[in-house]
């Protein structure tokens, strides 16, 4: 297969089982974005939602847990119009300024991937991918929405300005949590580096549980005024309190199921 600059190679994807598959939007006016993931965690299949409307925020997580069929029936999708034939495929010569892109991802089990993006795909495509919507939404509406990390409701002043901050601390805190691991930021608000050790822990608080617990030789250096965001493999967490220690550093936090079925 030929494309843009030569030979474009189709992946060996026959008989090979779907893992996962990923439906990403970014790019536009405002530098937000939003992901549709579809993954499988110990043998469980969960729909993870992720939505940023502006550059600065914090992603916005709303999970499922589905059938473990919503896979097998996204991959006869992809089979069905033969999409390994579209990886890094030019789907037309339009460029939207200040638009976003689209792009899609399917890995399967040995870690091949078939991906492709375009800002505008012709109406012919968008009718076959639409069928992955379908396919989306019919498992959504039989899934159980899952718990989700508590959240602060933060100002666009604080939103933006996370990544220097100025107010004289150093602060811990967990800001994401989607799949099997939760994201955390260490933020330096003082005029001197400091030196963290690297030694992380994360406690499950009902019952005293060590969930993750590893530790290094080298620190975590964390500039002035600068913000450092790292992330550790948690698994799935029940509803609950937990509490991650950072060397000498703490941070409480909280997952629970969201009220109304509103993102927390």
């Amino acid at each position: 297969m030929f494309g843009l600059f030569g030979c474009s190679k189709v992946p060996k994807v026959k008989d090979k089982k779907l893992i996962s598959y990923i439906y990403a939007s970014a790019g536009g006016m405002n530098g937000g974005g939003s992901s549709t993931e579809i993954s499988c965690i110990d043998g469980e299949v969960f729909l993870t939602y992720s939505d940023t409307e502006w550059w600065y925020d914090d992603a916005k997580i709303m999970e499922y847990k589905l059938d473990r069929a919503a896979l097998s029936d996204i991959e006869k999708v992809f089979r069905k119009y033969r999409m390994q034939n579209w990886n890094g495929k030019k789907f037309t010569n339009m460029f939207v300024a200040d638009g976003p892109g689209y792009s899609y991802s399917f890995k399967f089990e040995d870690n091949t991937t078939v991906s492709f993006s375009s800002q505008v795909y012709p109406k012919s495509y968008r009718k076959k991918l639409s069928e992955l919507d379908k396919v989306i939404e019919q498992y959504k509406e039989r899934g159980s929405l899952e718990p989700g990390l508590v959240t602060r409701e933060k100002t666009a002043e604080e939103l933006a300005g996370k990544d220097t901050p100025d107010n004289g601390l150093v602060e811990l805190e967990v800001y994401e949590y989607r799949k099997d691991r939760i994201y955390f930021r260490i933020s330096n608000g003082t005029d001197e580096d400091v030196a963290i050790s690297d030694s992380v822990k994360l406690v499950r608080n009902s019952n005293g549980e060590i969930l993750y617990n590893e530790s290094s030789q080298q620190a975590l250096k964390v500039n002035a005024a600068t913000a450092d965001e790292e992330s550790l493999l948690s698994g799935r967490l029940e509803e609950g309190s937990y509490t991650i220690y950072v060397g000498d550093y703490f941070a409480e936090f909280e997952i629970r199921l969201p009220d109304n079925g509103e993102s927390i």
